[in-house]
Parts: C-alpha cells; structure tokens; sequence
C-alpha cells in the first residue's frame, strides 16, 4: 500500500476528506433510538424544573363532563416589604392576565403588604388605613376588567387584632369572602391571630374555599373543605427562604389534596429568594396543568371546567370517635 505523503494528509484534514465508517440498517436504527430517548429525557428534565409542557391550553386533564368552564391563573411574583412595590406588581399582573382572557387570578399569601416574620421585627409597618385603599382599588380593578381575584394581606380589624387573610373579590367587584389562616407557624403567631373559620362560598355557581400556605399540610382542613362540596381550592402561600428538598415534597402533597378530595386546585406562591414550592394549578385527579418555573416572577394560566367534586370522597363520619380495638 502506498504512503501517503504529509502535505497530502495534511491537505486531506484540511478540507476534511473524511470518509465515515459505513453504517448497518441495525446501528442506524439504534442510534436512532438513543436520540429519541436522550430528547424524550431532556424534555422531561425541562418539564420538571421550568414547567414548559404543562401550560397548554384546553389540557384535556382538567375537563370534568359537565360543569363551569373558566381560566384560571396564578401571579407569582417576588414579595416586597412595602404595599406600594407589591400593588405594582399586582396592577401589572391583572392587566396581562386581563389581555389573555383570563376570569379568576390566585397572588400569593400576604402578598399585598408583604410577609412581616420576614422583613421586620414588628407588624407595625403595615399601614391599615393605606391597605384599606388598596384594597378599595382592586375592588375597583376586578370590576374594570370584570376579573375575580384572590389576595393576601396582614389585616387588623375593629378589636385591634391582626389576621394573616385572604380576601376573594368577584368580577363585580364585590368582597365576596375572607378567610383567617389557621395553621400558622409558631414566628407568624408573633403577629397574626389563628383563623376561627372555614368558610366555602358560592361563585358563578360553584362551590369555592381558600387556605392558606401551612394549611395544606393538614389534610382535615381539606377534607372539611370538601365536605361543604367545594370543588375548587385557592391556596396562597408564601413558602421562601426554605430548604429546596420541600420543592418536590409539598408538589406531592398538593397533588394528593387535589386527588384525595376530588376538586382543583390553584396555588400561588412567593417567588423566592429559595421558594419552598412552585406555583401550580391542579386538577381534580392531582394531575399538573400548568407550573410556573421556579424563582421567577411569572403568570400562569389554563382552562378548566369545574364541576361536581370527583374522587374516592366516601366519608366515614366516625373515624375520629374509633378506638383502637386491635387484640392485644
């Protein structure tokens, strides 16, 4: 055979006379598959950490047979310590979700005037007279853009008594509903009174209720929830500066509030600095239709319909009276 010279070769990979080994119809089929697994492997790796693929519309999840068909959507957005930066944030927002259409918006827990075991050593940087007004205003807002929104704030009432609560104003403007949060942590007590309630009311002829962030680890309050044949949750939470292992934790949990009781879900939480969860909507079998991405500031929508609750939801009144009658 005959050498070839160096300027040949060197001109050879110059201009790269590279011949490829030839390839059988075998290996090419398995190459095939390998790069359909590793792009089916990406894609779910991306779906997971920034929720691309989970926010289509029409999502055929989220259809009940029969029921009340709306979009929905969450607001998550970076918390402030102020109610003037937060309002910003929420003015914008409602004007986006208003130019997709959008009929109800879940913001996150306190998401108004900003989370105080956070930010300050004492509550009295909240001003009730200026959250008054701003609550005032999007009253204002929802019946403008004929929306209904769900909102936090750090309350005082008559008595001088503050509340971590969530306010629901419908689309005519009208607070239709509050409620108290019940499961607070022991630095939020600091502050806030625990809830004394759980209310579920009706909206465009559904049943609604709203927890708040903590709550959704006690399944009770869910179930009580559902009792009251609620079958559409708002959860507003202000889940941050955590341990990133409750990322995947508290998504199970929620899947599992949402599945266990039969009704959907939207959760809406602070966007960080290290959220705890990521906002989400769900639908009633626990499956995920929209997630935002995480530590972003970001709106989320879909389409549901919204009917009867669904699920295993046969309840045995007596659980709790029951003694443990295991022979010893």
């Amino acid at each position: 055979m005959r050498k070839l010279s160096r300027p040949l070769l060197s001109a050879m990979r110059k201009n790269s006379y590279i011949i490829p080994p030839r390839q059988t119809k075998s290996s090419t089929m398995k190459k095939s598959c390998n790069s359909i697994k590793a792009i089916l492997s990406l894609w779910i790796i991306i779906c997971l950490f920034s929720g691309i693929g989970l926010q289509a519309q029409g999502n055929p999840l989220s259809v009940d047979p029969e029921g009340l068909k709306i979009r929905v959507a969450a607001g998550q957005f970076v918390l402030a310590p102020d109610l003037e930066t937060n309002l910003e944030k929420i003015n914008s927002m409602l004007d986006e979700a208003h130019s997709l259409g959008v009929e109800l918006i879940v913001f996150p827990e306190l998401g108004l005037t900003g989370y105080p075991p956070s930010d300050y050593e004492s509550i009295d940087y909240i001003k009730q007279d200026r959250t008054e007004e701003a609550l005032k205003h999007l009253q204002k807002k929802a019946l403008k853009l004929d929306m209904a929104i769900a909102i936090g704030a750090g309350w005082k009432d008559d008595a001088g008594i503050w509340w971590n609560r969530a306010f629901f104003i419908d689309e005519n403007g009208e607070l239709l509903e509050y409620y108290d949060k019940i499961q607070q942590t022991s630095h939020e007590r600091k502050f806030f009174k625990d809830g004394e309630r759980l209310p579920a009311f009706e909206w465009k002829g559904i049943q609604l209720g709203m927890l708040i962030c903590m709550d959704m680890r006690y399944p009770e309050l869910w179930r009580i929830m559902r009792k009251q044949e609620v079958s559409l949750m708002l959860h507003l939470a202000a889940a941050y500066g955590g341990s990133v292992w409750k990322v995947p934790v508290l998504e199970g949990t929620m899947r599992a509030n949402a599945a266990s009781n039969g009704f959907h879900i939207i959760s809406c939480n602070n966007a960080g600095p290290t959220p705890m969860m990521i906002s989400a909507i769900y639908n009633n079998r626990g499956m995920i239709l929209a997630k935002a991405n995480y530590a972003v500031e970001q709106l989320i929508l879909q389409d549901i319909i919204v009917g009867e609750p669904t699920g295993f939801v046969e309840f045995q009144d007596n659980v709790y009276q029951l003694e443990n009658n295991a022979s010893e």
